[in-house]
């Protein structure tokens, strides 16, 4: 059951971080390598996932592993959607008149 969640929640992330890198393309070049090379990472830890649901059930100490993935992933999930927030924020004109005295 664990591995599911961890696989879904990767997936979730991954997909957040495709979208960035390539919606956002007015974002500064460093921001964007940065982005990659998580893409890039996401991808291999995904594999590693895969590999690991296979094994699971062999092994106790993995499974527990995993389930504290689980945590770290709804973390990366949060600091993306955050960011993603902040970004949104930072486009839209503020509604409130600022004074200019």
């Amino acid at each position: 059951m664990a591995e599911t969640f961890l696989f879904d929640i990767a997936e979730r992330v991954l997909a957040k971080i495709v979208h960035f890198s390539v919606d956002e393309v007015r974002l500064a070049f460093n921001v964007k390598i940065d982005l990659k090379k998580l893409e890039d990472t996401m991808i291999s830890i995904k594999a590693v996932l895969l590999d690991a649901k296979r094994r699971q059930h062999q092994n106790e100490k993995l499974r527990l592993c995993m389930w504290k993935l689980r945590d770290i992933f709804y973390d990366a999930e949060d600091v993306v959607d955050d960011f993603k927030l902040k970004l949104s924020a930072n486009r839209t004109p503020s509604i409130i008149p600022t004074s200019t005295t």
